[in-house]
């Protein structure tokens, strides 16, 4: 009886998550793509109208046009937040738990979203959800780890750059890096236990490996990790 009365609760949660969702918009990859370079370009309005600031002569027709990018590109982020926040509620569904810790998992999957966008580098044309999903996913991982502490902490990364570049991976070289490092929630692994894990032999492992560091490596890749060598 205590188990049924916690499943119905966690799904009480999770369905009143999704009608607080409903009016927000669904964006199509292309649509995701545009908004976070409006997102992209109010930073660097913002920036402008900050140096613009120190001069002795402000032109009020340039900053007002800065101003009007910077107002689009908040919105921009407003919108590409919202319409990823059916995801967390998707990926929350796969953690059985109570209803406070599926409140937990909802809590920390927003907050996610929120370093995911800005993180975000829309040049390399991965979609948004398809990057804050291992962002999502990573601060899930810590509230499982932690149920008892309530909301996950944004985890404190070794290396900004590296979780950046990660989450512009696809899943699958994302996941041996994670474990070969650590990023998982637990200690790194050998390469052998790696191959344990994703149920594969070494070899296979150390092709993936190599795959993905190259990714990392590449100078495409988001930040600047040609020089990785701690794998």
């Amino acid at each position: 009886m205590a188990i049924e009365s916690s499943i119905d609760g966690r799904d009480a949660v999770l369905r009143d998550r999704l009608r607080s969702l409903r009016d927000l918009p669904l964006l199509s990859d292309g649509e995701e793509l545009v908004a976070a370079a409006t997102m992209a370009d109010g930073r660097q309005a913002e920036n402008d109208l900050a140096a613009l600031a120190s001069q002795p002569n402000v032109d009020l027709v340039v900053a007002a046009a800065l101003m009007e990018r910077v107002k689009r590109g908040e919105g921009a982020r407003e919108l590409l937040v919202g319409s990823t926040r059916r995801l967390v509620v998707s990926l929350a569904r796969r953690h059985p738990s109570t209803a406070e810790v599926t409140l937990a998992l909802l809590d920390a999957g927003d907050d996610a979203v929120g370093r995911a966008a800005d993180r975000y580098d829309p040049t390399g044309g991965l979609p948004f959800s398809s990057f804050a999903r291992w962002w999502v996913e990573r601060a899930m991982r810590e509230v499982d780890r932690h149920p008892s502490q309530g909301i996950a902490a944004a985890p404190t990364p070794a290396d900004p750059v590296l979780l950046t570049a990660l989450g512009h991976l696809h899943r699958e070289d994302t996941r041996v890096i994670e474990l070969r490092l650590g990023l998982h929630g637990g200690p790194a692994l050998s390469d052998e236990d790696t191959a344990r894990v994703l149920g594969i032999d070494t070899v296979e492992e150390h092709e993936r490996e190599e795959v993905a560091v190259a990714k990392l490596r590449h100078p495409c890749t988001p930040g600047d990790l040609t020089h990785l060598h701690r794998l």
